[in-house]
């Protein structure tokens, strides 16, 4: 298996050389000093209230966000840090106990209806095995249950060993503790009449459908005075992952999980996983609009070239404690077009998938995919991530995972009661004209197109909808839910496609 996996060759000078286990990267200045932010620490500090003009606090709000959520999690409460946990375990390969955000509720059981009214539930016991056998967001023209599509477009990423990538959301306490506190008549925000009452409940600028900014802000949906969680605000986490070598020789630069994976033509097996992308969306105090944080592993691609051949390898921080690359995940710099699926095209967007027979045209869900970033990383993130390097243990984990950008709002604002879509971004920065912030695992084939809030200003509520049946690509007839034509403008959930994907009508 490893030997499809593509070396590098000379490329792998862009990772730094080996050295000892116990070497540590020289610390550089703290760019998070002179901001009024806080700063970064090896610790469980998690992050509430965001005051910025400029790109580094938001940044910096991030990486320790970060560091926060993958922070060993307590095993008797979910969504907490283990209070046994220790910085110079932080990221130790051995350490396979969930993280944080892992303990957080699974979006798809949130919103099963058989959980409809259980708000005891989140001290449930959650599994030890991830299930990435569906995908909580899965847009709005495509559905599939096999946890591969990506959102906005419903197709999929291969690596370069053939395995696929696949999806998993899951939200914090607080945003769970809005959906099932809030009951009408009921019925709670996990169904269409309670999110439509949500939405249009409060008055004279409290209440409706707003998600829990934290530190004693918030009301319920009728604008009386409420805590949710842990009250430092709505979380949600998108996480990308891919199948490991079965020897582990990888397991040292990923955090890993073990998981159920069900592939299209359902065979199912438990594997090693490896985290190659992270969403991180958190409301807070001074951010109603969301700060939107994305994360990736430092092997998964290259940085696209107008000039031969076409791909750079990306400018990463110094980091003495990072081992050389053995190869990119999603990228051959030896591709071979004759060979090659899709022609070795960097960014090609799958078609239909193969099935059996295969038709003309298919594309295999094995093939390998050219994959590059066309938007380099964000300069100032590279800077905040060489200084939260630093602090790391030498053997951690997340000496390997970099910040990619951060998009916030530089005029927050609160969401009225009666909002309808589209709302407004919050004057966003970056801006999508300025750049197009994108996750090369979560977004692949949307990096010149969407920035995060592009399509999240049109989230909406669940539509009270008819059942319908459609068959979508190779799948067999799959049940979707088809919204009433010229339905009325929907209301805004927020800022969250959750509840207009996720709720079962």
């Amino acid at each position: 298996m490893r030997g499809i996996f593509a070396l590098l060759g000379a490329a792998a000078l862009w990772l730094a050389a080996g050295l000892s286990a116990g070497a540590r990267a020289a610390t550089p200045p703290d760019p998070c000093n002179g901001f009024g932010v806080q700063n970064i620490s090896i610790a469980y500090v998690m992050p509430v209230t965001l005051s910025a003009t400029v790109q580094t606090p938001p940044d910096c709000m991030s990486w320790q966000t970060f560091i926060s959520l993958n922070w060993r999690a307590d095993p008797a409460k979910p969504g907490y840090p283990d209070p046994r946990a220790t910085p110079d375990e932080f990221g130790a390969p051995s350490d396979l106990a969930p993280k944080v955000w892992e303990s957080f509720a699974d979006s798809a059981d949130v919103f099963d209806p058989k959980q409809k009214a259980a708000a005891a539930r989140w001290n449930a016991p959650r599994s030890a095995v991830l299930d990435l056998s569906r995908l909580s967001e899965f847009g709005h023209a495509d559905l599939s249950l096999s946890g591969i599509s990506q959102a906005g477009n419903g197709k999929w990423l291969t690596n370069q060993r053939g395995g696929l990538t696949f999806y998993d959301i899951r939200l914090n306490q607080d945003e769970y503790d809005f959906i099932t506190d809030n009951v009408f008549n009921g019925d709670n925000l996990t169904t269409y009449a309670g999110q439509a009452a949500c939405a249009q409940a409060g008055t004279s600028g409290k209440g409706g459908f707003n998600l829990p900014q934290g530190t004693g802000q918030d009301t319920d949906c009728a604008g009386t005075p409420a805590t949710y969680g842990q009250n430092v605000g709505a979380i949600e986490v998108k996480a990308a992952w891919t199948v490991l070598p079965a020897d582990h020789s990888l397991d040292y630069r990923y955090l890993t999980a073990r998981a159920t994976v069900i592939q299209p033509d359902g065979r199912t097996a438990t594997e090693t996983v490896g985290l190659v992308g992270l969403h991180i969306i958190h409301k807070v105090q001074g951010a109603q609009q969301f700060v939107w944080a994305t994360f990736e592993q430092i092997d998964n691609d290259p940085d696209a070239s107008a000039q031969t051949p076409y791909y750079t390898p990306p400018a990463l921080p110094d980091n003495p404690n990072q081992k050389p690359s053995t190869g990119y995940t999603y990228f051959n710099p030896s591709c071979d077009p004759r060979t090659n699926v899709y022609g070795c095209r960097q960014n090609e967007l799958p078609g239909t998938p193969c099935a059996s027979p295969p038709q003309a045209g298919c594309d295999p869900y094995d093939a390998p995919m050219q994959i590059t970033r066309v938007v380099p990383v964000d300069p100032t993130a590279n800077g905040v991530t060489a200084y939260a390097w630093s602090l790391m243990p030498a053997n951690s984990v997340f000496n390997y995972y970099r910040l990619i950008n951060v998009q916030w709002p530089s005029r927050s604002f609160y969401v009225a009661p009666g909002s309808k879509i589209k709302l407004s971004d919050g004057a966003i920065t970056p801006s999508a004209s300025a750049s197009i912030v994108a996750n090369t695992t979560l977004e692949t084939f949307e990096q010149t197109k969407n920035t995060c809030t592009s399509c999240h200003t049109s989230a909406a509520v669940a539509q009270s909808s008819e059942k319908g049946f459609e068959t979508i690509a190779a799948h067999k007839q799959l049940e979707v839910f088809i919204p009433p034509v010229n339905a009325a403008p929907q209301y805004a959930s927020d800022y969250s496609f959750l509840f207009e994907a996720e709720t079962n009508h």
